[in-house]
C-alpha cells in the first residue's frame, strides 16, 4: 500500500477509498483515518489558488485536526458501501449490526409486535454492547438525531438512512466524548454519504429469498454536477420490504416446541409431561397461550369448551385434569381434554405472523457548496435530506380474559341465564361422575386406607369436596379474538438540513501560524413518528360486561366509574359465551359485527424529535517543532434537544385491554460545549522513533440539567520504524440522562413474574389443601421478608401457581446521576517492508471502557428478588413493589416501578485484530488482482456490577453468553480481471452459552423436565437447552463493470445456514429461533445489482 507522501491527490485518494477492501483501511499507517469531507473540487480553474499547494483540507473521524498524511491513533473500522452491496447488504441497520464491533442484543426488525424503547419499526446500533444510548450516530460527521414512534426514542432509526446513497460507514472505537461530545461511550458509528455524482445515475438493487416472502426492492436515483467554483448534487431512493412469515422459513414454520438435551447429548422436542402425567396427547408443541376455555372460581379452575358434551355440570365445557392426572368423564380410556387443541401456539394465525415487517421508504438527499473569490476561499456550502417510512406488521392476537360479573345475563355460572348453570352444582356433577370416582380412588387408595376408607368410600363427597349450590359466581372466559392487539402500522418522517461556511483565514498566518482555517454551520433535525395499533377497549368491554352496573346489567353505569366519554355511546351487550368465541381454530370472533364494532378502537401516538445544533471550530498550525507543526483546534457547540411525544387516551390511559400505558414524554434539554485539541509531533526520523505524536484533547460540557463537566483523551502515536505503529489511547466520558431517561411520562407493560410470597403446590397438602409449613421449601428470609411487606406467606395460595403476569411501569426521573466512563487502548498497525509486489498489513487493538453510574432500568424479577431475597430486610426496592392486600389469600402486585435507576459500573473489553493482503497474480499470461480482509473480535469481558445498600456484590459476566459470543469474525476475499470481480464473504460467530445460574439441573417430566421420563420410567433425565455451536454464513458475488454500466449478481447465505435451535423459556426467540443475536432468519437470499451512467464513463 505505501506511504501517501502528498494530499494533493484528493481525486487519487478517493478512488483509493472506495476500492478498499472491508476494513482494510485501518490496518496500516497510511490507512488508519478515513475520509469524512474532502473539498471534490478537482477540475481546473482559472483561480490557480483553489488548487493550490497548500493541501485542501481532509476532516477525518476521530479528530477535528487537518492532516497531511493518514495516521489514526484512534482504533476504528471502515466498511464500504461498495463492499457491503456486493455481499448483498444494503440496509445500513443490517450492515452497522453484522460489523464485529457490535455486540449485545441489536434491535432490528425481527423484533416485530415487540415492545422496544425506541418504538416500533426500528433499527438502531449497539457498539460494543454498551447499549444504543451510549452510541454516538454521525451522518457526515454531525449528530443524526434520534427518531421513532411512541414513548420517548433517544436512538437515531438506521432504517431511515438511506443505505443505497452510502458511501462508507467509518466506526471509531474509543470513547469519543472529547472530540464529538456526550453519547460516545462506546464509540461513533459515522455515516458518509456519497458526494462524487458527476451527471445521472440509476441503480437499482434487488434480493428474493428462495424460500418465499420477503422482497426486497430499491431504485436509486443520483445526478450532479461540478462547476469552476462549486457543485450541485441530488440524490434520491425508493424501497420496498416484504413481510416475511413464520410459516414461509423452514426454522420457524412449525410451532414453537421443547427443546431439550438429555444426558447423553440427544436432543428432545416431544412433550412428555402432558402425556404421562394426564394422559394427553404427545406433542411437539408446547401448550402455551391457553384459550377455548373459561376459568371458573370453584376447585375447577380452567373448563375446556367441548361442544355437546360435557364431563360435569357446565354445558359444552368439561373438566380438563385433576390432582390425580387427566379426566375421562366417559369412561373410554382417553383423557377428555387436550392442551394440544386449545394452544395458540401454532395456529395458522401464529404462524401467519410477521418475523419481518413490510417497510417502504423513501429517501431524498440534496446538496452543493460554492467558493466565492477571494484569498480566504470562503464556501458556502449545505446538505439537506427528507426521508419518509411506512411500517406494518400482524403478530397472532393473544389471550383475552375478561371478568364475567356474577350476575351478568350470558355469564355460564349464572343460575339465572336460561343458558346458565349454578357452577357448584356442576362441579358436584364432575365429582360424582362415577368415572370420576373411579379415578379419585384408585389414586388416593393407600391414602383412604390409612384413614380407614375402604375403596368403595373413598370419593370426593367423603372428603367434603362437593360444594352444593353457590349461586351466580363470576367467571373469565379466556378466548382469542381476530384482529384484537395483532396489528401495528407506523408512518416514520425526518428531515435533516444543515448550512454553514468554511474557508481559510490568511490573516492569521503570521510568526509560527500557519494554515489556519474555519469552519461553522447549523442544523436542524425533525424526526416524527405516527402509530396505530387496533384492538379490544378493555373499558368499553367491562361496560358492556355490567362491570360497573351494582346489578350487572350490560351498557349501565351507576357505580359512579369515572369513563372516557367514548365509552358509553353506541355500547352494545357482549356475549363472551357465545360459540363463535370457541372455534376448533381456537381464534375466534364476536357473535355479531355490533359488538366488534363497539369494542374495537385504535391506539394511536405522534412522537416529534427536534434537534438544533450551531458548532464551529479553527484549526491550524501554532509552532513548528524539529518533528513537525504543532496543530491546534478549537470550537463550540451549542445543541437543543425537544421531545414532544402525545398519544390519545387510549395509549395514554392504557385502554386496550391487557395492554401497556404509555404516557409519552415532553421535555428539551440544552447543552453546551466547549473543545480544543492539539497534536504535538516530538520526535520524527530518529532512530527507534522514525514519529512519535501526541494528540490531546478536552472538552467543557455545560448541561442545562446536570450543570458542567470536562472529558479529556490522550493519545501517543509512536512509529520506530516506518513500516511499525504503536499506538494508544486514553481518554473519559461523560453522558447526562437523554431525554426519555428524563422525561419519559408512566409507561406499563406485562411481564412473568415468579412471586416467592405465594405457596408453591408442593407446601400443601394434597389430600386436606391445607398449608404444610415441613414441606415449604422457601428461605427463611424470604418468609421474613414477605410478612414485613404485608404478605402473609402461609396464606398466599394461587392453586400452585407461583408466577403471574404482572404490570411493570417505567418512568424518566430527574434524580439521575450522569453516566462518566474511562476507556483505553493500545495496540499496533504494522504493513511489510519488505517488498513492493504485494501488500499486506496486520493490526490489533486492546481496548477497555468502564462505564461508572450506569443508567438503567431494573428488571421487574430482579425488583422482586432484592426486595424478598435481603438477608437484612432493608432493600430499597420494597418500595417499587404494589400490591392488592384486600385479599390475604391472593395478594397480587397489582405493578412493579422499573423506574431509571444509577447501576455501580459496566465493563467492555476485548481484542480487534485485522488483516488485509493485496497482490496481483498472475496466471496464464493473465493478471488477477487478489484482495484478503480479515477483521475478528474476542470478547474478554462484559460486565455488570451493583452493590446494594448492604453493601452485597452482584457481579455478572456475559462474556461467552448471548450477544457477546467470545470470537466474531469476518472474512472477505476477491478476486478481480479485467471488468470482472468476484467476492466471497464468511461470517462466523463463535459459539455461546446461557449464563450458568439459569442453566437447569437434568430432571424428569414429573419434576421440571418435558420431554424425559427419567430412569423410574427406564429413560433418562433432561434440560432445557440454551446454547449455540459455532456459526459460520458464506456470502458470494460475481460483478461485471463496463464504461456507463454495473451489473452483479450474488447469494446471500449460500448454504442456507439455519439459524441455532434454543427452548424459548431460556433464550428470546420466535419459534425457538434466536432473534437479535446475528444469526441469519431470512436463509438464503439471490440478490441482483444493476447500474447505469449517463454520458459520464469514467
Amino acid at each position: 500500500m505505501g506511504n501517501i507522501a502528498s494530499l494533493k491527490f484528493v481525486k487519487k485518494l478517493n478512488i483509493l477509498a472506495l476500492s478498499m477492501v472491508l476494513f482494510g483501511p485501518s490496518l496500516a499507517t497510511a490507512q488508519d483515518e478515513a475520509l469524512e469531507e474532502t473539498l471534490v473540487n478537482s477540475s481546473e480553474t482559472e483561480d490557480q489558488s483553489l488548487v493550490s499547494d497548500a493541501v485542501d483540507e481532509i476532516i477525518v473521524t476521530g479528530s477535528r485536526l487537518k492532516r497531511d498524511t493518514y495516521s489514526s491513533v484512534s482504533p476504528m473500522q471502515i466498511i464500504t458501501a461498495e463492499m457491503s452491496r456486493e455481499v448483498g447488504l444494503i440496509n445500513p441497520g443490517d450492515i452497522l449490526q453484522t460489523s464485529t464491533a457490535s455486540s449485545g442484543q441489536q434491535i432490528d426488525l425481527t423484533f416485530s409486535g415487540f415492545v422496544l424503547d425506541n418504538g416500533p419499526g426500528s433499527s438502531t446500533a449497539n457498539l460494543r454492547g454498551l447499549g444504543e444510548a451510549r452510541t454516538l450516530v454521525l451522518v457526515n460527521g454531525r449528530r443524526l438525531a434520534p427518531g421513532g414512534a411512541e414513548g420517548a426514542p433517544y436512538a437515531p432509526n438506521l432504517n431511515l438512512v438511506p443505505g443505497s446513497l452510502v458511501q462508507q460507514y467509518d466506526i471509531l472505537l474509543d470513547g469519543a466524548s472529547s472530540i464529538y461530545g456526550s453519547d460516545a461511550i462506546a464509540g461513533v458509528a459515522n455515516v458518509i454519504l456519497r458526494k462524487d455524482f458527476n451527471g445521472l445515475e440509476i441503480e437499482g438493487y434487488s434480493r428474493l429469498p428462495e424460500h418465499g416472502g420477503g422482497e426486497d426492492t430499491s431504485l436509486s436515483l443520483t445526478w450532479g454536477k461540478n462547476y469552476d467554483r462549486g457543485f450541485v448534487g441530488f440524490g434520491a431512493e425508493y424501497s420496498d420490504n416484504k413481510h416475511v412469515t413464520y410459516a414461509q422459513r423452514p426454522w420457524t414454520s412449525e410451532c414453537e416446541t421443547n427443546y431439550e438435551i438429555d444426558q447423553s447429548g440427544e436432543f428432545r422436542t416431544t412433550d412428555l409431561y402432558y402425556s404421562n402425567v394426564y394422559g394427553m396427547n404427545a406433542s411437539n408443541c408446547v401448550p402455551s397461550a391457553l384459550a377455548g376455555r373459561v376459568a371458573v372460581r370453584t376447585r375447577a379452575g380452567s373448563i375446556y369448551y367441548t361442544p355437546g358434551t360435557s364431563n360435569g355440570g357446565w354445558p359444552n365445557f368439561s373438566e380438563s385434569n385433576d390432582s390425580f392426572g387427566g379426566v375421562d368423564g366417559d369412561g373410554d380410556g382417553v383423557t377428555d381434554i387436550s392442551f394440544d387443541d386449545y394452544t395458540l401456539n401454532g395456529t395458522p394465525y401464529k404462524q401467519n405472523s410477521y418475523m419481518f415487517p413490510d417497510y417502504k421508504t423513501e429517501n431524498y438527499m440534496a446538496y452543493g457548496e460554492y467558493t466565492f473569490e477571494g484569498e480566504a476561499n470562503i464556501t458556502g456550502y449545505f446538505e439537506a435530506m427528507y426521508s419518509t417510512a411506512e411500517y406494518s406488521t400482524i403478530s397472532s392476537p393473544p389471550q383475552l380474559f375478561p371478568t364475567v360479573p356474577a350476575n351478568n345475563p350470558y355469564n355460564l355460572c349464572n343460575p339465572n341465564n336460561p343458558d346458565g348453570v349454578d357452577c357448584g352444582l356442576a362441579q358436584d356433577a364432575l365429582y360424582t361422575n362415577p368415572n370420576y370416582v373411579a379415578s379419585f380412588a384408585n389414586y388416593y387408595e393407600d391414602l383412604c386406607a390409612g384413614y380407614g376408607i375402604d375403596l368403595s368410600g373413598c370419593t370426593p363427597a367423603t372428603f367434603g369436596r362437593l360444594l352444593g349450590p353457590v349461586g351466580p359466581l363470576p367467571t373469565q372466559p379466556i378466548v382469542s379474538v381476530v384482529g384484537d392487539r395483532s396489528t401495528t402500522e407506523v408512518e416514520f418522517e425526518q428531515q435533516r438540513f444543515v448550512a454553514g461556511f468554511k474557508g481559510d483565514l490568511p490573516g492569521i498566518n503570521f510568526g509560527t501560524l500557519s494554515d489556519w482555517s474555519f469552519d461553522i454551520y447549523g442544523s436542524y433535525s425533525l424526526s416524527s413518528g405516527n402509530s396505530h395499533r387496533y384492538g379490544i377497549r378493555g373499558d368499553r368491554l367491562n361496560l358492556s360486561l355490567g362491570v360497573f352496573s351494582t346489578t350487572n346489567t350490560p351498557c349501565e353505569n351507576n357505580t359512579g366509574a369515572v369513563l372516557d366519554s367514548d365509552v358509553a355511546p353506541g355500547c352494545v351487550a357482549v356475549n363472551m359465551f357465545a360459540p363463535s368465541l370457541y372455534p376448533k381454530g381456537i381464534v375466534g370472533d364476536f357473535a355479531t359485527a355490533a359488538e366488534r364494532n363497539y369494542l374495537f378502537d385504535s391506539r394511536d401516538f405522534d412522537t416529534e424529535y427536534e434537534q438544533t445544533v450551531i458548532s464551529g471550530y479553527m484549526t491550524g498550525n501554532v509552532y513548528e517543532l524539529p518533528a513537525g507543526n504543532v496543530a491546534l483546534g478549537f470550537g463550540f457547540e451549542s445543541r437543543r434537544d425537544k421531545i414532544t411525544s402525545m398519544p390519545d387516551n387510549v395509549a395514554r390511559d392504557g385502554l386496550f385491554f391487557g395492554y401497556f400505558s404509555d404516557g409519552g414524554a415532553v421535555g428539551s434539554k440544552d447543552t453546551n460545549e466547549l473543545f480544543v485539541e492539539v497534536e504535538l509531533p516530538l520526535l520524527a526520523n530518529k532512530p527507534f522513533a522514525e514519529e512519535l505524536t501526541v494528540n490531546l484533547s478536552t472538552r467543557w460540557t455545560d448541561d442545562e440539567i446536570y450543570g458542567a463537566n470536562w472529558t479529556e483523551s490522550f493519545k501517543m502515536a509512536w512509529r520506530p520504524i516506518n513500516s511499525l505503529l504503536v499506538r494508544g489511547t486514553y481518554g473519559t466520558a461523560f453522558r447526562a440522562p437523554n431525554l426519555r431517561e428524563l422525561y419519559l411520562a408512566n409507561q406499563t407493560g406485562f411481564g412473568t413474574i415468579g412471586d416467592p410470597c405465594y405457596v408453591s403446590s408442593d407446601a400443601i397438602d394434597a389430600l386436606t389443601g391445607t398449608y404444610d409449613p415441613a414441606k415449604d421449601k422457601r428461605e427463611p428470609e424470604i418468609l421474613t421478608n414477605c410478612l414485613a411487606n404485608g404478605v402473609d406467606p402461609t396464606l398466599a395460595y394461587a392453586a400452585g401457581t407461583t408466577s403471574f403476569s404482572t404490570e411493570l411501569s417505567a418512568g424518566g426521573a430527574l434524580d439521575l446521576n450522569p453516566e462518566e466512563s474511562e476507556s483505553w487502548s493500545f495496540g499496533f498497525a504494522w504493513e511489510q517492508p519488505f517488498s513492493n509486489e504485494f501488500d499486506l498489513a496486520i493490526s490489533s487493538t486492546y481496548y477497555e471502557i468502564e462505564v461508572t453510574n450506569t443508567i438503567i432500568e431494573p428488571s421487574g424479577q430482579y425488583i422482586v428478588n432484592d426486595c424478598y431475597g435481603s438477608t437484612t430486610g432493608n432493600s430499597v426496592f420494597c418500595d417499587r413493589i404494589k400490591r392488592d392486600l384486600s385479599d390475604p389469600t391472593d395478594p397480587r402486585i397489582d405493578i412493579i416501578d422499573q423506574g431509571f435507576i444509577n447501576r455501580d459500573s459496566e465493563t467492555a473489553r476485548g481484542i480487534d485484530f485485522n488483516i488485509a493482503f493485496n497482490d496481483v497474480w498472475t496466471i496464464m499470461d493473465r493478471p488477477y488482482n487478489i484482495g484478503l480482509d480479515f477483521v475478528a473480535n474476542r470478547q474478554l469481558e462484559r460486565s455488570t456490577l451493583f452493590v446494594d445498600a448492604e453493601g452485597n456484590e452482584d457481579f455478572e459476566e456475559y462474556a461467552g453468553e448471548w450477544g457477546f459470543p467470545g470470537w466474531k469474525a469476518n472474512m472477505f476475499f476477491r478476486v478481480g480481471y479485467d471488468d470482472w470481480r468476484f467476492t466471497w464473504e464468511t461470517r462466523f460467530i463463535k459459539s455461546v452459552h446461557q449464563d450458568a445460574l439459569s442453566v437447569d439441573e437434568f430432571s424428569d417430566a414429573f419434576t421440571a423436565s418435558d420431554t424425559c421420563l427419567g430412569p423410574a420410567y427406564g429413560d433418562v433425565l433432561c434440560r432445557d437447552y440454551g446454547d449455540a455451536k459455532d456459526y459460520v454464513t458464506h456470502n458470494v458475488s460475481l460483478y461485471y463493470s463496463a464504461d456507463n454500466w454495473d451489473v452483479g449478481f450474488g447469494v446471500r447465505n449460500l448454504e442456507d445456514k439455519a439459524p441455532p435451535k434454543v427452548d424459548g423459556s431460556e433464550i428470546l426467540s420466535v419459534n425457538n429461533a434466536p432473534i437479535g443475536y446475528g444469526y441469519d432468519l431470512n436463509g438464503r437470499v439471490f440478490f441482483m445489482n444493476v447500474s447505469y451512467r449517463f454520458g459520464n464513463a469514467d
